[in-house]
């Protein structure tokens, strides 16, 4: 099972002091922006395709042609606009002696609603819904913000719904259920495609 290596600044052992990067000195002024946390962007990038994103390391421009959503041959990232979350990640513990742990694993498992299901959203969802993991993930929060890494996210889950509810005026939607494991949140980066 991948694990995603997400926290690279963190100590190696208890002989190295963990480092913490500078914040804003003054917190508790109101001009600070407060931005929206729903996921709205979610681009999936199949194994060998080009990357969507040059420079992750720094600011991430859009690779021009990288994302094309009406390619059909898996060289392209596509991208898929929706209504998603991520709620908080459950924690794997080690115990380590003299009644001391550390949280050495996270489980994240994001849901994305597409409302859009035209013929050939549908079709390309039902593929998704196979389970192959032959593809690498980020996410865009409504907040401008693009979420992962170099490379993109490795999941180790993947699934698709397509709930039918009983209401009057229930719509159809298929859920994306995705889940992987890190070692940490992702790193965030200003979204160049939003």
């Amino acid at each position: 099972m991948p694990i995603n290596s997400m926290l690279t600044g963190c100590p190696a052992d208890c002989d190295t002091i963990n480092t913490l990067p500078a914040i804003p000195a003054v917190q508790d002024c109101p001009s600070y922006p407060q931005t929206l946390s729903q996921i709205g962007h979610l681009y999936i990038m199949p194994t060998g395709a080009t990357n969507p994103w040059t420079n992750w390391s720094t600011t991430p421009t859009a690779t021009s042609g990288a994302i094309d959503n009406t390619e059909g041959a898996n060289a392209k990232t596509k991208w898929l606009v929706g209504i998603g979350e991520l709620p908080a990640a459950e924690k794997t513990a080690t115990e380590y002696p003299l009644l001391k742990s550390k949280t050495t694993d996270r489980l994240y498992t994001l849901t994305f609603r597409v409302l859009n299901l035209t013929a050939d959203q549908y079709e390309f969802l039902r593929q998704v819904q196979c389970g192959t993991l032959g593809f690498t993930f980020w996410y865009g929060d409504l907040g401008d913000w693009l979420y992962g890494l170099t490379g993109g996210i490795v999941p180790d889950f993947v699934t698709v719904r397509f709930p039918k509810g009983e209401g009057n005026t229930d719509k159809n939607v298929g859920v994306i259920v995705l889940s992987w494991r890190a070692d940490g949140d992702p790193e965030r980066r200003v979204n160049p495609h939003a």
